[in-house]
């Protein structure tokens, strides 16, 4: 058989290797281009729910159990080269007969895995001193070579790598240790900087010694794609071999995430009478005021995801009600644990999310930590806080005594872009969009006279009163400030005000416009105000254009104009 030689990927690309253990697993990564296949027996025991350090452990025959599955599922299936991952660790192997079993099945090549480098200490030392560790495995590669299968070397140290230049491998992994990221993974002490250093300096020193072989990477910091391009940029590696960051963490991400669906599909069904009752209660207790059906959606959604422990962005203008949504998805969950409110502004934030030296605000144990504004974030603990996140979906997988104590993150946004937001992208399934009081003016009446009890409580005289003509000055302004606005208007006409109650001249004092002026309900960007309406409503153009007070003939020639139809 020819032997199969890989070639140098194109400028600007990298080669990319999938570890994999099952058919199914293998096609996809052919399907996304994967350059070739890595048969090993850590992804099949991944796919069977085990971590992938598993794999150094003697719990199946190593070789005939890569071989069955390899064989059947993956071998004359895919269109790419697939090398066999072989254990020489058995002292009775024959490398040469294990070899020749090999070609003969039609693998194109042969890799050193399970692999020594995963020992360290005295059990490494003991590996090597019984000549079953890494001296062995580069002795199964330069025989491999010999008979024609093309070679892919793991190696984590110089000396190691020494040891593969040696027997002549076409192509070198440089490890990291076993992934960190997901459920079964484990985390190390090499950050991506540390990796890419360590990879620069084997890479240099393999190019020198024989520039034709090929340079990968894999394993440790690296998790996301942009990491493995990053490492292979600042080293000058060739490309990457993925295992599980190609098939445990998809896998434990897309399964659990349908999963939930599902679950959320039977928790969130409409059982109407207590759906009522909770809604009364959350708007009663919380101050989520208001009768109009925008209101009633964002109720209903909040009782909804009070059922679960998702982190939620809370999206919506400046004086919205953005924290008292939150406060209410707060009552509504039944926390018994404390309400924090932060702002992503503050320079100190991160210290008081993680601790330093005691525990941060985020290890508080049922309570809810909202981080106002966050688009004001620093990279840096915008990255911490998804990673945050991320840990915490995996942790409510442990049994309810062993979990770490969680806080319900909590983020809200004035300026909601999940292109440009990783956080909000993170949680863009869960996005409560608070309705601005321009489009849900029926509820200004509710919110109106619970904002004057609530500015009289405590104090002695009643609650201020509103005339008739004091509330239609307040229904045809346009509240470019929401509720924040209402707020300061009543609490200044309050202020002003004659013994006989608030009246239209008042309100208009104090809104700063004579009795002949009209208020405009519309913002200055009219693109802006039906591209909101539009989603409000969900896109259903009969609906937006009477919330608009718009023909919907009328309401189309405006989205042509604006660029609104596609």
């Amino acid at each position: 058989m020819r032997r199969f030689m890989l070639k140098p990927a194109q400028p600007g690309e990298i080669l990319v290797g999938a570890a994999i253990g099952l058919g199914m697993t293998a096609r996809a990564a052919v399907q996304g281009g994967a350059d070739f296949l890595l048969a090993l027996n850590a992804g099949r025991l991944r796919v069977m729910g085990a971590a992938s350090n598993a794999a150094m452990l003697p719990i199946r025959e190593s070789n005939a159990f890569t071989d069955s599955f390899a064989r059947h599922e993956i071998l004359r299936r895919v269109s790419v080269p697939v090398y066999f991952g072989a254990c020489v660790m058995d002292p009775t192997l024959s490398i040469e007969a294990l070899l020749r079993r090999i070609k003969q099945a039609g693998y194109h090549g042969v890799t050193n895995f399970p692999t020594a480098i995963h020992f360290d200490g005295q059990l490494r030392a003991s590996v090597e001193a019984a000549g079953l560790g890494f001296a062995r495995e580069a002795e199964l590669l330069a025989a491999a070579k010999a008979l024609g299968l093309a070679t892919l070397g793991y190696a984590k140290t110089r000396q190691e790598v020494q040891g593969l230049l040696a027997a002549e491998a076409d192509m070198i992994c440089l490890n990291f240790g076993w992934n960190a990221g997901g459920s079964m993974g484990i985390d190390g002490a090499m950050t991506l900087a540390a990796a890419t250093d360590h990879a620069k300096r084997l890479v240099g020193a393999i190019r020198r010694a024989r520039p034709e072989t090929l340079c990968f990477v894999e394993g440790g910091p690296i998790v996301l794609p942009k990491d493995a391009v990053a490492v292979c940029d600042g080293s000058g590696a060739d490309g990457y071999i993925g295992g599980s960051t190609l098939d445990r963490l998809p896998l434990e991400m897309s399964v659990m995430q349908s999963t939930s669906a599902f679950k959320a599909a039977s928790l969130l069904r409409d059982e109407r009478g207590h759906a009522i009752r909770e809604q009364s209660r959350i708007t009663g207790v919380a101050g989520l005021i208001g009768q109009s059906e925008a209101m009633a959606e964002l109720v209903d959604q909040i009782a909804k995801l009070a059922r679960t422990e998702l982190s939620v962005c809370i999206a919506g203008e400046a004086g919205s009600g953005k924290t008292t949504a939150a406060r209410a998805l707060h009552v509504a969950s039944r926390s018994q644990g404390p309400f924090l409110v932060l702002d992503a502004g503050d320079p100190d934030l991160e210290a008081k999310l993680f601790g330093r030296a005691a525990p941060g605000l985020l290890q508080s144990a049922e309570g809810h930590v909202v981080i106002e504004n966050i688009e004001k974030l620093p990279p840096s603990t915008l990255d911490a806080l998804r990673q945050w996140v991320e840990r915490a979906i995996f942790d409510r997988f442990q049994p309810m005594a062993q979990r770490p104590p969680h806080a319900r993150v909590i983020v809200t946004t004035s300026e909601l872009d999940p292109r440009a937001n990783e956080l909000v992208a993170r949680l863009a399934p869960h996005i409560v969009q608070v309705p601005p009081l321009r489009v849900r003016l029926e509820d200004v009446p509710l919110l109106a006279r619970a904002i004057l009890v609530t500015q009289r409580r405590g104090r002695e005289q009643p609650s201020a009163s509103l005339s008739a003509d004091g509330m239609r000055e307040l229904l045809r302004h346009g509240w470019p400030g929401n509720v924040r606005e209402l707020t300061a208007v009543l609490a200044q006409a309050t202020a002003i005000a004659p013994a006989s109650g608030i009246d239209g001249a008042t309100i208009l004092k104090v809104l700063g416009r004579s009795q002949s002026e009209k208020a405009d309900q519309r913002p200055r960007d009219e693109r802006a105000w039906i591209l909101e309406a539009l989603a409000l409503h969900r896109f259903r153009r009969a609906e937006t254009a009477k919330a608009l007070g718009l023909s919907r003939k009328t309401l189309y020639n405006k989205m042509r104009r604006y660029g609104l139809i596609a």
